[in-house]
């Protein structure tokens, strides 16, 4: 067991909001613990979670116990409700902010 698509929706989700704020930026990183899936981390399971990342256009790296995951907004592949959610952070950034991203 490892890293699940709810979790990685949730990682584009967290994303799409951090986007309507001041700064709009369309990249977000994020840190998974591996040790929280099983205690000894082995390679299938690194190899498991960075196919998932990359299965949804995301960009994984091992960085200790862990993966940093790197989301950008402009790349990963959303589901029809996050398309929507993303839209709706675009206009609002736009119109708020000024920001043309």
């Amino acid at each position: 067991m490892g890293l699940t698509m709810h979790q990685i929706d949730g990682f584009i989700n967290t994303a799409i909001h951090r986007l309507s704020s001041e700064s709009g930026s369309t990249v977000s990183h994020f840190y998974v613990d591996l040790r929280s899936y099983q205690q000894r981390i082995t390679q299938n399971l690194v190899d498991q979670c960075v196919r998932l990342c990359q299965s949804r256009g995301l960009s994984s790296e091992r960085q200790g116990d862990g993966l940093i995951v790197t989301v950008n907004l402009n790349s990963c592949f959303l589901n029809p409700n996050q398309a929507l959610q993303y839209n709706a952070a675009l206009t609002y950034t736009r119109t708020v902010y000024g920001n043309n991203l």
